[in-house]
């Protein structure tokens, strides 16, 4: 697909419709079902194929509705929707079930509904209202998930107030009590789990609060106002998650998803909620969109493809289905907005910020140096989903590098062990890395986790984000024999064929220059040597070949302190980390600054606990 430089609202609004058009060739005449590949979900291919439909609502319900599509543009949308919730019609949608997938794709309808009534809504017969009344209106008698998916059902019943029906106050209510008792300081909420504060909180939690506060100031003012105020506050923080060029950094679930990553942007110009200063928004929004046509997202036919940077299925998740990708068309509502709206007409600037923040209370450290690479340091975070260790359990993520997920069981290889210390007994290839911390401590100069990869191992690391650099300090108890593997960050290969890339000598370790950048891993302590590993083609979600630099060693029964630093930026760097290592505590040393870690006691109570 040829790029289209985005710098205004015709240039995105071409965007859209270059990414639009690939799926008309997959439409049947009043069917809401769009067939756009044969992977699998854990619902059905019928359910699948009405995602697919339905997700690109998305964006052209509000788009319709506010004068951007035609009617003749709709008139395809119209009939499928119709005969989608005729029970009579053989292209019925059928009935919903308890945590039923057609509860996701209820809310881009909802959305539609409101923002058509006149065009759309107003000009259906009795008999049709009806249905499509009833097809919604499962929702309040079946059962939803205790997360995100509470906002689906309160999107339905915002519809029906606006659309003068009878909604269920009940429901409504105890709904909105659910996504409260998520709630957080500084803007954040965590979804469904404590454990979970990744892309659901902007693109879902934030998203559908602003569309709430959008539709239901006038019913409820005081809810609405503070759904925007926290939407002020957390943009402070978010807008750290993406770097300079556009990229946001990879981390957590549904990564399918992409360029969803700045729905939350877009949801604030909709709604009119100024997060930060127009031109800032406007950089963000069209920035992001400018990145991701950098990278093959699409099939050879122009469709979204499931995967991150490609398509990749090793790093899907059960739910994701060839449609569920049209999800990012939640970020295109922007189109939806005036032509005379201030967002349109400001100049496009980027924010200013700092070479590193702390977000308490999503318990991560970010660093944003010279805006090229944003590496996020997370804390105590996991999902229990496919490669749930690898999306959120891992040292760093890089916004420049991206990460890894494991395509076997055997080796480092197959592991892909990126920004992780893997760790196997000796003579065995079956090598593990770090799950959800058994504890988590992060300051304004560190992260600290304490896991225990195996029975009769207890490791605390600590991570001192340097800049470019950041600098691990593991403390190993271990009453059985290991091998350890401590990667650093992902660079980009064009095969795995070792003899290809040969790695130069830096300081202890190695370093190696791509295309997108340099990447170095030196031992500071204990490790034996730097190696290279070619992970397995496919692992890392932004680039299907990849080189990790990796520091090894083996490790004898008893307690240990291992220390390594790692380098991603532009080039071979000119200066590098040193520690002083006591018995008590580490100094870590860099660009005039020292930063001291408290070296931790006996872990002999971790491995007994």
């Amino acid at each position: 697909m040829e790029k289209i430089n985005i710098v205004d609202r015709a240039s995105l609004r071409q965007y859209f419709d270059s990414l639009l058009t690939p799926t008309e060739k997959y439409r049947q005449a009043g069917n809401g079902r769009l067939n756009l590949g044969s992977s699998a979900t854990h619902y059905t291919q019928d359910q699948a194929q009405i995602e697919g439909f339905l997700r690109e609502l998305w964006a052209v319900g509000p788009m319709y509705g506010n004068g951007d599509l035609s009617d003749a543009d709709f008139q395809y949308y119209r009939q499928a929707i119709l005969n989608g919730v005729d029970p009579q019609h053989s292209y019925y949608w059928g009935v919903v079930r308890d945590y039923d997938q057609l509860i996701v794709e209820m809310a881009s309808l909802a959305v539609t509904l409101i923002e058509t009534k006149a065009k759309f809504w107003d000009t259906l017969t009795p008999d049709q209202q009806h249905n499509v009344f009833n097809w919604l209106n499962q929702v309040n008698s079946i059962g939803v998930w205790p997360n995100n998916w509470r906002f689906f059902r309160i999107l339905v019943n915002v519809a029906f107030t606006k659309l003068g029906l009878s909604a269920s106050q009940e429901k409504l209510q105890d709904d909105l009590a659910l996504i409260e008792s998520k709630s957080l300081a500084e803007g954040w909420y965590f979804d469904g789990s404590p454990t979970q504060m990744d892309y659901y909180i902007p693109w879902a939690m934030h998203y559908y609060g602003l569309l709430y506060a959008h539709y239901m100031q006038q019913e409820d003012p005081k809810r609405s106002a503070l759904f925007v105020a926290r939407a002020k506050s957390f943009a402070q923080g978010f807008q750290y998650w993406f770097d300079t060029n556009g990229a946001a950094v990879p981390f957590g679930r549904s990564l399918t998803y992409r360029f969803a990553q700045a729905a939350f942007w877009s949801a604030c110009v909709f709604t009119d909620v100024e997060v930060l200063p127009w031109g800032e928004l406007k950089t963000l929004v069209f920035n992001h969109l400018n990145y991701w046509q950098t990278l093959p997202i699409t099939k050879p036919d122009g469709v979204l493809s499931i995967g991150y940077g490609y398509e990749n299925l090793y790093m899907s998740e059960h739910y994701n289905s060839p449609g569920s990708p049209y999800w990012s068309f939640k970020t295109f509502i922007v189109l939806a907005v005036p032509q005379d709206h201030p967002f349109w007409t400001a100049k496009a600037t980027q924010p200013t910020r700092a070479e590193q923040i702390r977000i308490t209370p999503a318990k991560m450290l970010i660093t944003n140096q010279q805006g090229t690479n944003v590496c996020l340091y997370p804390s105590e975070q996991l999902a229990a989903q496919a490669h749930g260790d690898e999306k959120y359990s891992k040292f760093v993520y890089s916004s420049r590098f991206g990460f890894s997920v494991s395509t076997g069981k055997h080796g480092l290889e197959d592991g892909a062990f990126d920004n992780v210390l893997a760790v196997a007994e000796v003579d065995s290839d079956l090598f593990v890395h770090k799950p959800l911390d058994l504890a988590g401590k992060v300051t304004d100069e560190w992260v600290q986790h304490t896991w225990s990869p195996l029975p009769a191992v207890a490791i605390v690391s600590t991570v001192v984000p340097l800049g470019e650099w950041h600098v691990r300090i593991h403390q190993v108890t271990n009453q059985r024999p290991l091998q350890v593997a401590d990667g650093g960050f992902s660079n980009l290969l064009h095969d795995s064929h070792p003899d290809d890339h040969p790695a130069v000598n830096y300081a202890g370790g190695l370093g190696f220059t791509s295309a997108i950048g340099t990447t170095v891993t030196t031992n500071l302590l204990g490790f034996e040597q730097v190696t290279r590993v070619f992970p397995s083609p496919n692992s890392n979600l932004v680039y299907p070949n990849t080189i990790i630099l990796t520091a090894v060693g083996t490790l004898t029964s008893g307690t240990h302190v291992l220390i390594s630093a790692h380098y991603g930026g532009d080039k071979i760097p000119v200066v590098s980390p040193s520690v002083d290592y006591r018995d008590e505590e580490v100094v870590v040393k860099f660009a005039n600054r020292s930063i001291r870690v408290n070296l931790l006691g006996d872990l002999e109570s971790s491995l007994r606990n």
